[in-house]
């Protein structure tokens, strides 16, 4: 049997953290031909994503004690089969209804997957300094998924249909099981009890003011990303030209990961969430302008750029919160950033169908310039009580 290098585990998270990402992205580009099929409107199929991630957002914490009972490589392997199973049967013929309570049963089963992968490498990279870089990495793993993700979603629902799809996650998920099954697990510290993890985390007014930062972050980022492919298509576009225009997005992510990794250790945290920050608002206020296919790929290729600085920065905040809870206080970032995505994602379809795609990313830019104001700011300011 191989031995398991720092490269190789490397490359099984990011296989965790791909299969967990391409589900979200699947949805997008097949939202109006799914409403079409179930006959209902843009703002109900919405639902149906929104309660993926209003659901994985509520799991997250779950998941952290969990994680701290059976460790992070079985919690993995257990929710990706979970998952699959909730994949497979979202492809049986149901009510919308029915439909929305599987997809939000199938996103409180793969939240187990990336929060464990992020409280993998909080455990086995025990200097700060260090994780950022490697968290940075994860990207490319999210950047593979959100690229795949939104190109099969376009192509699919013009092809297949949107069912297989759903075949093509699950069958991912079952293989990514398998394939991490043999990962070492990381020492880690002895678990405090589940009250006085909760107590740790949520007493530091830092993790209130970081968990603010990504619900907000994750509504504005991918509640507005979800809506362009839905934008796309009412201004006339297909579900294929949707789905090509927004895999940009994944390619930028791809080559910004390498890029924020090279950043993240010369350059501070605070100056990174400017630099993300200005990506959404020049992403979205090239959307407000118009759908035309080169602002669009110019848009999303700058929401990459924000996405990969921001976030990954917000994500190695939160593993240095606290070392004795460490997963509670990285699976309640996860679950508020879910959340944010949820009522993002509602919010952003109920502006698109109701006051049109030139407000809703008006409105998308605004909330963007704010939140990197405000998250630079606490960001320096936790700095200083570090030095």
């Amino acid at each position: 049997m191989r031995e398991w290098t720092p490269r190789r585990v490397t490359l099984a998270l990011l296989a965790g953290v791909f299969i967990s990402t391409f589900p979200r992205f699947l949805m997008p580009p097949m939202l109006l031909a799914m409403a079409a099929d179930f006959g209902t409107t843009l703002t109900t199929i919405t639902l149906a994503a929104s309660a993926y991630f209003f659901v994985y957002g509520l799991a997250q914490p779950v998941w952290g004690l969990v994680s701290d009972r059976i460790g992070r490589v079985r919690t993995m392997r257990t929710a990706l089969v979970l998952a699959a199973i909730g994949d497979l049967a979202s492809t049986i013929p149901m009510p919308i209804e029915a439909f929305v309570v599987v997809r939000g049963l199938s996103g409180a089963c793969m939240a187990g997957v990336f929060p464990a992968a992020v409280i993998y490498i909080g455990d086995a990279v025990k200097d700060p300094r260090q994780r950022q870089p490697v968290i940075a990495t994860l990207m490319t793993g999210v950047a593979i998924g959100i690229t795949l993700g939104t190109l099969l979603g376009g192509l699919g629902i013009d092809t297949l249909g949107w069912q297989p799809m759903f075949w093509i996650a699950a069958a991912g998920s079952l293989v990514v099981s398998w394939s991490v099954r043999r990962l070492p697990e990381p020492v880690r510290e002895k678990a405090p009890p589940v009250r006085e993890a909760f107590r740790i985390v949520l007493s530091s007014g830092w993790s209130w003011v970081l968990y603010a930062l990504v619900f907000v972050e994750a509504g504005v980022l991918l509640g507005g990303f979800a809506m362009i492919p839905a934008s796309i298509e009412v201004a006339g576009g297909t579900p294929a030209v949707a789905g090509l225009l927004t895999a940009s997005y994944g390619l930028s992510v791809l080559v910004m990961s390498a890029a924020a990794r090279r950043a993240s250790a010369r350059v501070s945290a605070a100056r990174l969430l400017v630099v993300g920050g200005i990506g959404a608002v020049l992403g979205f206020s090239l959307l407000a302008i118009g759908l035309s296919a080169p602002l669009v790929v110019a848009s999303v290729v700058l929401l990459g750029v924000a996405w990969v600085f921001m976030h990954s920065t917000l994500q190695t905040w939160a593993t240095s919160l606290t070392v004795r809870a460490r997963a509670t206080a990285v699976s309640l970032f996860a679950g508020f950033m879910f959340l944010g995505n949820a009522v993002g994602t509602f919010l952003a379809g109920v502006a698109l169908e109701d006051a049109g795609s030139q407000t809703l990313f008006l409105i998308a830019t605004c909330v963007a310039a704010l939140l990197t104001v405000t998250a630079a700011a606490a960001r320096r300011r936790f700095e200083h009580r570090l030095v």
